[in-house]
């Protein structure tokens, strides 16, 4: 997404849906993000021809994520943009789970896959790397701590990495008296998932209380 962001900022269009769009808001967010004039009309045809004029008038990366939450109709509507070769839209799907089972199942989709990545969890020593890169709130943090933190919660993955380091960052933000450190990792962990304890020192829960919910 980062790439496309940089060499196709006005072409890429991103989407995610919720588990089990319907069609009408499958439609509705694809003319949206289109930016298509006036509110999307009510009727099927009117909706998907707007949306196919549009995709035909220049070329557009539609990057659909979380692709295992959306419905078979979904996934062949989707296979109907890809077009002809004059009107022909590149399709990017991402998902988890049973994605690709999913694409699978639909033969006419399957056949126009040009190709598959599977990505997989950072190691350790890739994360040591690029974590420090991401955030500066890394930077200078011991390799022990980034370790600690990837085994407690991130597991190599970026996604839990952005919502580990959005709570330092806010628990920094609003006490600049305490430090990045452990016991600090703890107590983000805690307020990630409540119903696992992570104990720290006595002085740290004092430093920490005023972050607090009241």
């Amino acid at each position: 997404m980062t790439v496309l962001r940089r060499r196709a900022p006005e072409t890429t269009v991103r989407l995610r849906y919720n588990n089990g769009a319907n069609m009408n808001e499958i439609r509705t967010q694809l003319s949206r993000r289109l930016n298509l004039p006036g509110e999307p009309p009510q009727a099927v045809g009117p909706s998907d021809q707007q949306i196919h004029d549009a995709l035909g008038a220049e070329p557009h990366v539609l990057l659909i994520d979380e692709v295992q939450g959306l419905g078979a109709k979904a996934l062949e509507y989707f296979r109907t943009l890809w077009g002809d070769d004059a009107r022909r839209a590149a399709i990017i799907l991402v998902g988890s789970g049973n994605t690709r089972q999913k694409i699978l199942n639909n033969q006419a989709l399957h056949s126009r896959i040009l190709d598959w990545y599977q990505f997989s969890p950072l190691t350790p020593t890739e994360v040591q790397a690029i974590v420090p890169a991401y955030q500066p709130i890394w930077n200078g943090a011991q390799p022990g701590l980034i370790l600690y933190t990837d085994d407690m919660a991130g597991h190599g993955s970026f996604r839990n990495w952005a919502r580990i380091t959005l709570h330092l960052h806010d628990a920094l933000e609003e006490n600049p008296d305490i430090t990045l450190s452990k016991d600090l990792i703890r107590w983000v962990l805690s307020r990630i998932d409540p119903t696992t304890r992570h104990a720290a020192d006595r002085t740290s829960r004092a430093a920490l209380a005023p972050m607090r919910p009241d």
